[in-house]
């Protein structure tokens, strides 16, 4: 990033400040008693979201805003690695629009040079204990990708019992920043959370490699098949 940009983006910052601090300035001239209690929890709730982006996080709530977010931190990555991982609940999982937007994406990128190494948590009604393969709901829309070139591994979320907390949506955009998603029961985003630096990306890179483990790599499952 230039260094004129980054004085362009400072500027725009100061400016914002002023903006905000001389609005809530004028709060109070504001009688009506119900007005400043509701008011006072609303500028709460922008305290705390401020403190998040002091913090490093953006939290983008009910709302496909994020996926802008989402394009530009994998443009951006050149001939960095994407890592990613999908608990895919629903076997619809990426199947409308939004979804094969964003798979395009990761195809084009891909052509370009990325890298993209993802593991599927798959719950027992997609890849059945008894059975070597996954649902057949699925198991067009995981041979398509590993076939494109994404790096792509399995594991059943029953084997996660003991490691629920690496039961969840989440990406690594390089060295730059971690993306976590919260789904619905339809497979739907209702919470996207991003946070920058260095210590957010290393904690997520452990997380990834403790789900490595549990891991079977995609080509396995398609040999057993």
């Amino acid at each position: 990033m230039s260094f004129e940009l980054l004085d362009r983006i400072a500027a725009l910052e100061s400016t914002q400040r002023r903006d905000i601090v001389a609005a809530l300035d004028k709060i109070p001239s504001q009688q009506d008693p119900l007005f400043r209690e509701l008011a006072l929890v609303r500028t709460a709730a922008l305290r705390d979201e401020v403190e998040l982006l002091a913090a490093g996080e953006i939290v983008f709530a009910n709302t496909e805003t994020w996926r802008a977010a989402y394009e530009r931190l994998l443009v951006g990555l050149n001939m960095s690695t994407y890592y990613s991982v999908a608990w895919v609940r629903t076997s619809d999982y990426w199947r409308d629009q939004a979804g094969r937007r964003s798979i395009r994406l990761n195809y084009d990128l891909l052509d370009r040079g990325l890298q993209i190494e993802r593991i599927l948590i798959l719950p027992d009604g997609l890849w059945p204990i008894d059975s070597a393969l996954t649902s057949d709901s699925i198991k067009i829309w995981i041979e398509e990708q590993h076939y494109r070139g994404i790096s792509l591994s399995l594991v059943r979320q029953s084997d996660l019992k003991r490691e629920s907390d690496l039961i969840t949506d989440f990406g690594i955009y390089g060295a730059r920043a971690v993306g976590e998603q919260e789904l619905d029961d339809q497979s739907r985003t209702v919470r996207f959370c991003l946070t920058f630096g260095d210590a957010a990306v290393r904690q997520a890179r452990e997380r990834f490699d403790r789900l490595k483990v549990f891991s079977t790599p995609c080509r396995e499952v398609l040999d057993l098949g």
